[in-house]
């Protein structure tokens, strides 16, 4: 067998994993809903705290970036955000600024999944020797330069 038959066939075998991962996510949503409407009827503020938790986490996953975040070149945003800065930047700091410049909202519920992207984009540039990590804020934040 070929090389490129055997990646078809590992992509298939995968696919159908996903496919019943996805089945299995569905199911248990549906067993811990079973179970909050039970808990509910013993505990009628359990309904009202783990209902909201669970409805903020799939809007913030679900809702949509800006087009103006869906069509920048991060990696141009973020060496531009660098460069104007002239100090190390958070990955926050970097994406505060870029939507700041592109119009955004600050409270746009999308930003929790823009500022991963944002630490992606910073992830790729390091591989490519574009910035460095130069510190850290607070022992956890890093802090990121270009690089000279």
């Amino acid at each position: 067998m070929g090389i490129a038959e055997e990646l078809k066939r590992k992509r298939t075998e995968l696919i159908g994993e996903m496919e019943q991962l996805a089945l299995r996510i569905e199911t248990i949503k549906k067993q811990v809903a079973a179970i909050d409407q039970v808990i509910a009827i013993y505990d009628p503020a359990h309904r009202d705290s783990s209902a909201a938790r669970a409805n903020q986490k799939l809007a913030r996953q679900e809702a949509p970036l800006p087009a103006a975040l869906v069509k920048l070149n991060k990696s141009a945003a973020i060496l531009e955000v660098l460069r104007e800065a002239g100090e190390p930047l958070s990955s926050a700091d970097c994406t505060n600024r870029i939507v700041a410049k592109h119009g955004v909202a600050a409270d746009d519920p999308a930003l929790p999944r823009f500022v991963t992207h944002i630490s992606a984009g910073l992830s790729s540039l390091v591989k490519r020797e574009r910035v460095r990590q130069v510190g850290t804020v607070d022992g956890r934040k890093n802090l990121w330069e270009i690089a000279r």
